[in-house]
């Protein structure tokens, strides 16, 4: 690789570049004293909408919610709801930092060190904290905690594994913009 880690077309020494492409992976959640609760699999498309300014996020959830209710009491069911589902929204980036709002959640994110973000989702009925860090180009790892509206403990943690698949994204996403 060359001084500017070029690969593929992208220069990953430009903050949030790394994200662009096509993604597939899983979610694992938790409750706070580490009870697995069910997993999720998820697409995830990010695409410049405007090189270096403008990151337009889309991450959609797949798979039968309902199926996994019987495990839950009602306030977990109000946040499953809430919380997964399709998130779309388009990040402004300035430099190593990032916000955007969209769909019922308000983002800000930074780069941290290289390959290392961290980002604040709020969603109306919480605040995920998480820390995503890229151990090789085509991979991606997210965690952090949950933490619902009013309260200061976290009630669940998020694990997420993704994986590039592409580092296009559909021309019909593209002409949604």
């Amino acid at each position: 690789m060359t001084d500017k880690q070029e690969f593929r077309g992208l220069d990953y020494a430009q903050p949030f570049e790394l994200m662009v492409g096509t993604w597939t992976g899983h979610s694992i959640t938790y409750d706070a004293k580490g009870k697995y609760l069910f997993t999720g699999p998820s697409i995830l498309y990010i695409h410049w909408h405007e090189p270096g300014e403008v990151l337009h996020y889309l991450q959609k959830d797949l798979g039968n919610l309902d199926e996994l209710e019987f495990n839950l009491d009602d306030d977990d069911k109000v946040w499953i709801g809430d919380i997964i589902k399709t998130r779309n929204f388009e990040l402004k980036v300035s430099g190593k930092s990032c916000r955007g709002k969209g769909g019922g959640v308000a983002v800000k994110g930074v780069e941290s060190t290289p390959g290392t973000y961290l980002f604040h989702l709020n969603f109306p009925h919480g605040n995920y904290y998480n820390n995503q860090f890229f151990p090789n180009p085509n991979e991606r790892h997210i965690i952090g905690p949950f933490v619902p509206t009013g309260k200061t403990d976290a009630k669940y943690v998020v694990s997420q594994t993704f994986s590039r698949i592409s580092y296009d994204v559909p021309e019909k996403l593209l002409k949604e913009d």
